[in-house]
């Protein structure tokens, strides 16, 4: 969840960077929180699924992965066009990781909630 929501962070700190250090200080932070989350996938996956399924999960959130990695660079270059800057769409990267990492942080509070009802 941690990770996540610093993916997020990071996406929208990219504007914000004046110096290039700054940046290379924000593109390792958004690199080892990236590793984390992909090496946490897996383990993940295995934990819902089960390990009969589990390369089929795999499969599936990669190629759910891989439909905003697509789509976001050329929506990425509309808003560019339109408003003159990238900054924007850096900021609009950012917010689903954001919610994400939000609507994760309730799991375990609706887990025990399903457990105490059982």
């Amino acid at each position: 969840v941690a990770s996540f929501f610093f993916i997020g962070l990071m996406s929208m700190m990219i504007p914000l960077c004046n110096v290039f250090g700054a940046l290379v200080a924000v593109c390792l932070f958004m690199g080892l929180f990236d590793g984390c989350f992909i090496c946490i996938m897996a383990p993940i996956a295995f934990e819902l699924v089960g390990a009969q399924d589990v390369s089929q999960a795999i499969g599936f959130l990669l190629g759910l992965m891989s439909v905003p990695m697509t789509v976001g660079p050329p929506i990425a270059g509309l808003l560019r066009d339109k408003l003159g800057t990238y900054d924007v769409a850096f900021y609009l990267a950012g917010v689903p990781p954001l919610i994400g990492g939000a609507i994760l942080c309730f799991i375990p509070w609706v887990h025990e909630r399903q457990l105490k009802e059982r």
